[in-house]
This record gives structure tokens, C-alpha cells and sequence, in this order.
């Protein structure tokens, strides 16, 4: 099956994103350096095809880790927060219940 060059960049944006996700200081310059995009390049690109900015984007990415990663039991809520990038508990369970509607701590 022949993927489309949008569906081919996505999935080299969650590469990138996986590879790095335990590191609280990957961010969006980071990612940009990954994929030889500037950072402007990356912001058009991602909010043309997710409508997300690259931050938010990024963001959503390690969230929905954690999500999984609390549902297989991986470990409690503020070892998960750490293991997805996250260096803050209280803005991790802020985050997680903006974009899930529920508390990490209640998974």
C-alpha cells in the first residue's frame, strides 16, 4: 500500500516524538532538528495536517502514551508523568485531564 507524503511525515514525527519521549527537554526546536525542517516549516506542516501546533501536537503525543502506559499498570501516575517528559505532576494531571476528561490518578 503506497502512503501519501503527509502520511509519511506524520509517521516520522511520532518516530521522532517516541525516541525522545522520556526527555522532558525534547521539544518543538528539537523535533524540527530531527525531521531538517525549521521551525516554522514544522508549524505549518503539522497545523495544516493535525491542526495542532507542533507543542500541542507534541504534547497530545506523550499523553496518549501515558494513557496506555497507565492502563497496562506500568507504574503510578507521577512514574508515568516522568517516563512521557513530563518534570511537573501537578501540569502533567492538568494536561491529562484537559485532553481526557479524567484524572490520570482514576485509570
Amino acid at each position: 500500500q503506497t502512503q501519501s507524503v503527509d502520511e509519511k511525515f506524520l509517521r516520522k514525527v511520532l518516530q521522532a516524538i517516541e525516541e525522545n519521549i522520556e526527555n522532558e527537554l525534547y521539544g518543538v526546536e528539537e523535533l524540527a532538528n530531527d525531521l531538517n525542517l525549521s521551525r516554522s516549516q514544522l508549524h505549518r506542516k503539522l497545523k495544516a495536517l493535525t491542526d495542532r501546533s507542533p507543542s500541542i501536537f507534541l504534547r497530545a503525543v506523550r499523553l496518549e502514551r501515558a494513557k496506555e502506559l497507565l492502563e497496562q499498570k506500568a507504574g503510578n501516575a507521577s512514574e508515568i508523568a516522568y517516563m512521557v517528559g513530563f518534570s511537573s505532576l501537578s501540569y502533567f494531571s492538568k494536561c491529562f485531564k484537559e485532553q481526557f476528561g479524567i484524572s490520570p490518578r482514576n485509570i
